[in-house]
Protein backbone atom coordinates (compact mmCIF):
# COMPACT_ATOMS: atom_id res chain seq x y z
CA UNK A 1 0.00 0.00 0.00
CA UNK A 2 1.25 3.48 -0.84
CA UNK A 3 2.65 5.68 1.91
CA UNK A 4 0.54 8.57 0.62
CA UNK A 5 -2.28 7.79 3.04
CA UNK A 6 -0.05 7.10 6.03
CA UNK A 7 0.62 9.68 8.80
CA UNK A 8 3.57 12.08 8.77
CA UNK A 9 5.19 13.72 11.77
CA UNK A 10 6.50 17.32 11.57
CA UNK A 11 7.95 18.11 14.98
CA UNK A 12 4.98 17.68 17.37
CA UNK A 13 2.43 17.86 14.54
CA UNK A 14 1.01 14.59 13.23
CA UNK A 15 -0.88 14.77 9.93
CA UNK A 16 -3.07 11.90 8.78
CA UNK A 17 -1.79 11.63 5.22
CA UNK A 18 0.86 13.11 2.90
CA UNK A 19 -1.37 15.64 1.13
CA UNK A 20 -0.72 19.34 1.80
CA UNK A 21 -2.72 22.29 0.57
CA UNK A 22 -0.15 24.74 -0.79
CA UNK A 23 -0.94 28.37 -0.05
CA UNK A 24 -2.12 31.08 -2.38
CA UNK A 25 -3.57 34.54 -1.81
CA UNK A 26 -7.29 33.83 -1.95
CA UNK A 27 -8.22 37.54 -1.80
CA UNK A 28 -11.54 36.68 -0.13
CA UNK A 29 -11.16 38.73 3.06
CA UNK A 30 -12.99 41.97 3.72
CA UNK A 31 -11.26 44.85 5.48
CA UNK A 32 -8.78 42.36 6.97
CA UNK A 33 -11.62 40.32 8.44
CA UNK A 34 -12.27 36.65 7.69
CA UNK A 35 -15.37 36.10 5.55
CA UNK A 36 -17.85 33.25 5.29
CA UNK A 37 -16.41 32.40 1.87
CA UNK A 38 -12.99 31.81 3.43
CA UNK A 39 -14.42 29.77 6.29
CA UNK A 40 -16.38 27.65 3.81
CA UNK A 41 -13.23 27.02 1.77
CA UNK A 42 -11.18 25.92 4.77
CA UNK A 43 -14.08 23.84 6.10
CA UNK A 44 -14.35 21.91 2.84
CA UNK A 45 -10.58 21.36 2.66
CA UNK A 46 -10.73 19.79 6.12
CA UNK A 47 -13.81 17.73 5.26
CA UNK A 48 -12.05 16.68 2.09
CA UNK A 49 -9.35 15.01 4.20
CA UNK A 50 -6.40 17.25 3.32
CA UNK A 51 -3.66 16.16 5.71
CA UNK A 52 -2.25 19.65 6.25
CA UNK A 53 -3.74 22.94 5.13
CA UNK A 54 -1.38 25.87 4.69
CA UNK A 55 -3.29 29.11 5.04
CA UNK A 56 -3.39 31.80 2.40
CA UNK A 57 -0.46 34.18 2.82
CA UNK A 58 -0.79 36.42 5.90
CA UNK A 59 1.25 39.61 5.91
CA UNK A 60 3.40 40.20 9.03
CA UNK A 61 3.61 43.98 8.53
CA UNK A 62 1.45 46.52 6.73
CA UNK A 63 3.99 47.21 3.98
CA UNK A 64 3.80 43.52 3.07
CA UNK A 65 0.14 43.77 2.09
CA UNK A 66 -0.33 42.69 -1.54
CA UNK A 67 -4.06 42.36 -2.26
CA UNK A 68 -7.23 44.02 -0.89
CA UNK A 69 -8.77 40.75 0.28
CA UNK A 70 -5.58 39.45 1.88
CA UNK A 71 -5.54 38.93 5.64
CA UNK A 72 -2.85 40.18 7.96
CA UNK A 73 -1.24 38.80 11.09
CA UNK A 74 0.51 42.08 11.83
CA UNK A 75 -1.41 43.13 14.95
CA UNK A 76 -2.97 41.40 17.93
CA UNK A 77 -6.36 42.63 16.73
CA UNK A 78 -6.17 40.06 13.90
CA UNK A 79 -6.08 37.09 16.29
CA UNK A 80 -9.86 36.69 16.96
CA UNK A 81 -10.66 36.78 13.25
CA UNK A 82 -7.91 34.28 12.37
CA UNK A 83 -9.06 32.01 15.19
CA UNK A 84 -12.32 31.53 13.30
CA UNK A 85 -10.29 29.79 10.60
CA UNK A 86 -8.40 27.49 12.95
CA UNK A 87 -11.56 26.66 14.93
CA UNK A 88 -13.36 25.78 11.68
CA UNK A 89 -10.53 23.52 10.49
CA UNK A 90 -10.12 21.80 13.86
CA UNK A 91 -13.87 21.23 14.19
CA UNK A 92 -13.66 19.23 10.97
CA UNK A 93 -10.66 17.10 11.99
CA UNK A 94 -8.12 19.15 10.04
CA UNK A 95 -4.71 20.66 10.74
CA UNK A 96 -3.65 24.12 9.56
CA UNK A 97 -0.41 26.08 9.42
CA UNK A 98 -0.24 29.88 9.07
CA UNK A 99 1.81 31.07 6.10
CA UNK A 100 3.69 34.29 6.84
CA UNK A 101 4.14 36.16 3.57
CA UNK A 102 5.55 39.64 3.09
CA UNK A 103 4.89 40.92 -0.42
CA UNK A 104 8.24 42.65 -0.87
CA UNK A 105 8.42 43.99 -4.43
CA UNK A 106 4.88 42.76 -5.06
CA UNK A 107 3.63 45.21 -2.41
CA UNK A 108 0.71 47.50 -3.04
CA UNK A 109 1.48 51.14 -2.08
CA UNK A 110 -1.98 52.25 -3.16
CA UNK A 111 -3.49 49.79 -0.72
CA UNK A 112 -1.26 50.07 2.33
CA UNK A 113 -0.06 53.66 1.82
CA UNK A 114 3.57 52.59 2.25
CA UNK A 115 6.48 52.33 -0.16
CA UNK A 116 7.43 48.96 -1.58
CA UNK A 117 10.54 47.60 0.12
CA UNK A 118 13.17 44.94 -0.51
CA UNK A 119 16.74 43.98 0.36
CA UNK A 120 18.13 46.37 -2.31
CA UNK A 121 16.89 49.29 -4.34
CA UNK A 122 15.52 48.04 -7.65
CA UNK A 123 12.53 48.08 -9.99
CA UNK A 124 10.23 45.09 -10.19
CA UNK A 125 10.15 44.12 -13.89
CA UNK A 126 6.73 42.50 -13.44
CA UNK A 127 4.95 45.75 -12.45
CA UNK A 128 7.57 48.54 -12.79
CA UNK A 129 7.26 49.40 -9.10
CA UNK A 130 10.25 51.14 -7.56
CA UNK A 131 11.57 49.23 -4.57
CA UNK A 132 13.32 50.98 -1.67
CA UNK A 133 16.20 49.09 -0.10
CA UNK A 134 15.84 48.49 3.62
CA UNK A 135 18.42 49.85 6.04
CA UNK A 136 20.20 47.39 8.32
CA UNK A 137 18.09 48.55 11.27
CA UNK A 138 14.92 48.09 9.20
CA UNK A 139 15.96 44.54 8.35
CA UNK A 140 16.23 43.83 12.07
CA UNK A 141 12.73 45.26 12.46
CA UNK A 142 11.44 42.95 9.74
CA UNK A 143 12.95 39.97 11.56
CA UNK A 144 11.11 41.04 14.70
CA UNK A 145 7.85 41.47 12.78
CA UNK A 146 8.04 37.89 11.50
CA UNK A 147 8.81 36.57 14.98
CA UNK A 148 5.86 38.43 16.50
CA UNK A 149 3.63 37.15 13.69
CA UNK A 150 4.69 33.61 14.61
CA UNK A 151 3.66 34.22 18.23
CA UNK A 152 0.27 35.50 17.04
CA UNK A 153 -0.14 32.34 14.97
CA UNK A 154 0.24 30.29 18.15
CA UNK A 155 -2.33 32.45 19.93
CA UNK A 156 -4.74 32.14 16.99
CA UNK A 157 -4.62 28.36 17.25
CA UNK A 158 -2.57 27.49 14.17
CA UNK A 159 -0.79 24.13 14.31
CA UNK A 160 2.43 25.66 12.98
CA UNK A 161 3.80 28.42 10.77
CA UNK A 162 5.32 28.50 7.32
CA UNK A 163 7.69 31.23 6.16
CA UNK A 164 7.11 32.06 2.48
CA UNK A 165 10.59 32.28 0.97
CA UNK A 166 9.78 31.57 -2.68
CA UNK A 167 8.66 33.27 -5.90
CA UNK A 168 10.35 36.62 -5.31
CA UNK A 169 8.40 37.79 -2.27
CA UNK A 170 10.43 39.60 0.40
CA UNK A 171 12.11 36.63 2.09
CA UNK A 172 12.85 35.05 -1.28
CA UNK A 173 14.35 38.34 -2.45
CA UNK A 174 16.84 38.27 0.44
CA UNK A 175 17.99 34.80 -0.63
CA UNK A 176 18.57 35.72 -4.28
CA UNK A 177 21.64 37.34 -5.85
CA UNK A 178 19.24 38.82 -8.41
CA UNK A 179 17.46 41.00 -5.86
CA UNK A 180 19.89 41.10 -2.93
CA UNK A 181 22.92 43.17 -3.89
CA UNK A 182 23.80 44.27 -0.36
CA UNK A 183 27.37 44.27 0.93
CA UNK A 184 26.61 44.20 4.65
CA UNK A 185 25.73 41.31 6.98
CA UNK A 186 22.48 40.73 5.07
CA UNK A 187 24.00 40.23 1.61
CA UNK A 188 27.07 39.61 -0.48
CA UNK A 189 27.90 35.98 0.26
CA UNK A 190 25.40 33.13 0.10
CA UNK A 191 25.59 32.72 3.88
CA UNK A 192 24.86 36.41 4.41
CA UNK A 193 21.86 36.23 2.07
CA UNK A 194 20.58 33.35 4.20
CA UNK A 195 20.98 35.35 7.42
CA UNK A 196 17.51 36.95 7.20
CA UNK A 197 15.79 33.54 7.33
CA UNK A 198 18.21 32.22 9.93
CA UNK A 199 17.50 35.13 12.29
CA UNK A 200 13.74 34.79 11.78
CA UNK A 201 13.92 31.06 12.49
CA UNK A 202 16.13 31.44 15.57
CA UNK A 203 13.95 34.23 16.95
CA UNK A 204 10.75 32.36 16.29
CA UNK A 205 12.07 29.13 17.74
CA UNK A 206 13.02 30.94 20.94
CA UNK A 207 9.59 32.59 21.11
CA UNK A 208 7.36 29.58 20.35
CA UNK A 209 9.36 26.80 22.00
CA UNK A 210 11.20 23.72 20.75
CA UNK A 211 8.27 21.60 19.59
CA UNK A 212 6.10 24.09 17.66
CA UNK A 213 6.37 23.33 13.91
CA UNK A 214 8.18 25.90 11.77
CA UNK A 215 8.14 25.25 8.04
CA UNK A 216 9.49 27.12 5.04
CA UNK A 217 8.44 27.30 1.41
CA UNK A 218 11.57 28.08 -0.56
CA UNK A 219 13.05 28.12 -4.00
CA UNK A 220 15.76 25.49 -3.91
CA UNK A 221 16.63 26.65 -7.43
CA UNK A 222 15.99 29.94 -9.21
CA UNK A 223 14.74 29.87 -12.78
CA UNK A 224 16.64 33.04 -13.64
CA UNK A 225 20.00 33.27 -15.45
CA UNK A 226 21.50 35.28 -12.56
CA UNK A 227 19.75 33.33 -9.83
CA UNK A 228 21.08 31.00 -7.18
CA UNK A 229 21.96 27.41 -8.00
CA UNK A 230 20.39 24.25 -6.64
CA UNK A 231 23.53 23.66 -4.60
CA UNK A 232 23.28 27.08 -2.94
CA UNK A 233 19.61 26.50 -2.24
CA UNK A 234 20.32 23.18 -0.55
CA UNK A 235 23.17 24.66 1.50
CA UNK A 236 20.85 27.46 2.66
CA UNK A 237 18.16 24.94 3.55
CA UNK A 238 20.65 23.08 5.75
CA UNK A 239 21.48 26.34 7.55
CA UNK A 240 17.74 26.90 8.15
CA UNK A 241 17.34 23.39 9.56
CA UNK A 242 20.29 23.96 11.87
CA UNK A 243 18.57 27.16 13.05
CA UNK A 244 15.39 25.26 13.96
CA UNK A 245 13.38 24.68 10.76
CA UNK A 246 11.25 21.52 10.74
CA UNK A 247 10.18 20.99 7.11
CA UNK A 248 10.76 22.42 3.64
CA UNK A 249 8.26 22.84 0.83
CA UNK A 250 10.31 22.75 -2.38
CA UNK A 251 9.38 25.36 -4.99
CA UNK A 252 11.36 28.00 -6.93
CA UNK A 253 12.82 31.36 -6.06
CA UNK A 254 13.09 34.61 -8.03
CA UNK A 255 11.79 34.01 -11.54
CA UNK A 256 12.85 35.42 -14.89
CA UNK A 257 9.27 34.90 -16.11
CA UNK A 258 6.79 36.15 -13.49
CA UNK A 259 4.69 33.39 -11.92
CA UNK A 260 6.70 30.64 -13.60
CA UNK A 261 5.87 28.52 -10.56
CA UNK A 262 2.24 28.14 -11.71
CA UNK A 263 3.08 26.65 -15.09
CA UNK A 264 0.12 26.36 -17.46
CA UNK A 265 -0.64 22.98 -18.95
CA UNK A 266 1.94 21.10 -16.85
CA UNK A 267 0.35 17.91 -15.63
CA UNK A 268 3.46 16.30 -14.12
CA UNK A 269 5.71 17.11 -11.13
CA UNK A 270 8.28 19.69 -12.23
CA UNK A 271 10.63 20.25 -9.29
CA UNK A 272 11.60 16.59 -8.96
CA UNK A 273 15.29 16.99 -9.86
CA UNK A 274 16.06 19.62 -7.23
CA UNK A 275 13.98 17.74 -4.66
CA UNK A 276 15.98 14.56 -5.32
CA UNK A 277 19.21 16.47 -4.73
CA UNK A 278 17.80 18.04 -1.57
CA UNK A 279 16.78 14.59 -0.33
CA UNK A 280 20.42 13.45 -0.49
CA UNK A 281 21.41 16.14 2.01
CA UNK A 282 18.28 16.70 4.11
CA UNK A 283 16.55 14.23 6.44
CA UNK A 284 13.86 16.60 7.69
CA UNK A 285 10.48 16.33 5.91
CA UNK A 286 10.38 17.60 2.33
CA UNK A 287 7.12 18.62 0.66
CA UNK A 288 7.11 18.76 -3.15
CA UNK A 289 4.78 21.16 -4.98
CA UNK A 290 4.13 21.73 -8.68
CA UNK A 291 2.28 19.67 -11.30
CA UNK A 292 0.70 17.16 -8.92
CA UNK A 293 -2.35 15.96 -10.86
CA UNK A 294 -2.24 12.17 -11.25
CA UNK A 295 -2.41 9.90 -8.21
CA UNK A 296 0.20 7.60 -9.77
CA UNK A 297 2.70 10.48 -9.95
CA UNK A 298 1.89 11.53 -6.41
CA UNK A 299 2.37 8.02 -5.05
CA UNK A 300 5.68 7.68 -6.91
CA UNK A 301 7.07 10.87 -5.36
CA UNK A 302 6.30 9.67 -1.84
CA UNK A 303 6.87 5.91 -2.22
CA UNK A 304 10.27 6.41 -3.87
CA UNK A 305 11.31 8.77 -1.08
CA UNK A 306 11.77 11.80 -3.32
CA UNK A 307 9.65 13.78 -0.84
CA UNK A 308 7.77 12.94 2.34
CA UNK A 309 4.60 14.70 1.21
CA UNK A 310 3.22 16.54 -1.81
CA UNK A 311 1.35 19.83 -2.00
CA UNK A 312 -1.23 21.15 -4.43
CA UNK A 313 -2.93 24.49 -4.89
CA UNK A 314 -4.93 24.77 -8.11
CA UNK A 315 -6.48 21.27 -7.79
CA UNK A 316 -7.89 22.33 -4.41
CA UNK A 317 -9.39 25.46 -5.94
CA UNK A 318 -11.23 23.15 -8.31
CA UNK A 319 -12.23 20.49 -5.81
CA UNK A 320 -11.57 20.62 -2.09
CA UNK A 321 -12.55 16.93 -1.74
CA UNK A 322 -10.05 15.44 -4.21
CA UNK A 323 -7.99 13.75 -1.44
CA UNK A 324 -11.08 11.98 -0.11
CA UNK A 325 -11.90 10.84 -3.65
CA UNK A 326 -8.35 9.54 -4.07
CA UNK A 327 -8.66 7.56 -0.83
CA UNK A 328 -12.06 6.17 -1.73
CA UNK A 329 -10.85 5.13 -5.18
CA UNK A 330 -13.46 7.18 -7.02
CA UNK A 331 -10.80 9.28 -8.74
CA UNK A 332 -7.25 8.67 -9.96
CA UNK A 333 -6.42 12.23 -11.05
CA UNK A 334 -7.40 15.82 -10.50
CA UNK A 335 -9.54 17.32 -13.24
CA UNK A 336 -7.47 20.52 -12.99
CA UNK A 337 -5.87 21.25 -16.38
CA UNK A 338 -3.50 23.92 -15.03
CA UNK A 339 -5.15 26.48 -17.30
CA UNK A 340 -4.62 29.27 -14.70
CA UNK A 341 -8.04 30.78 -15.39
CA UNK A 342 -8.59 30.79 -11.63
CA UNK A 343 -5.96 33.53 -11.28
CA UNK A 344 -8.18 36.31 -12.77
CA UNK A 345 -11.00 35.19 -10.46
CA UNK A 346 -8.65 35.67 -7.51
CA UNK A 347 -7.78 39.17 -8.68
CA UNK A 348 -11.51 39.88 -8.99
CA UNK A 349 -11.94 38.71 -5.37
CA UNK A 350 -14.12 35.79 -6.41
CA UNK A 351 -11.66 32.89 -6.38
CA UNK A 352 -13.08 29.80 -8.05
CA UNK A 353 -12.41 27.27 -10.77
CA UNK A 354 -14.02 28.42 -14.01
CA UNK A 355 -14.83 24.77 -14.83
CA UNK A 356 -16.08 23.89 -11.35
CA UNK A 357 -19.71 23.06 -12.06
CA UNK A 358 -21.27 20.50 -9.79
CA UNK A 359 -18.24 20.23 -7.53
CA UNK A 360 -17.60 21.97 -4.22
CA UNK A 361 -18.38 25.68 -4.16
CA UNK A 362 -17.31 28.17 -1.51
Amino acid sequence: MSKIFKPLQINRLSIKNRFVRSATVDNLGENQVVTDAQLNFYRELARGEVGLIISSGLFPSLDGWAAPGQLGIHTDEMIPSLKKITDTVHANDGKIVAQLMHAGWFGNPGLCGLQTVGPSETVNPANNLKVRGLSSDEVEEKVDEFVKAGVRAVEAGFDGVQIHAAHGWLVSAFLSPVTNRRNDNWGGSASNRARFVIKITEGMRKAVGPDYPILIKMGIKEYHPEGKSTEEGINSAILFINAGMDAIEVSEGVEETPFNHIRPDRMDPYYVDECKKAREAISKPLILVGGMRNLSDIEKVVDEGIADAISMCRPFIMDQHIVKKFRQGSSKRSLCTSCNKCIPTMLERNLHCTFNSGLINF
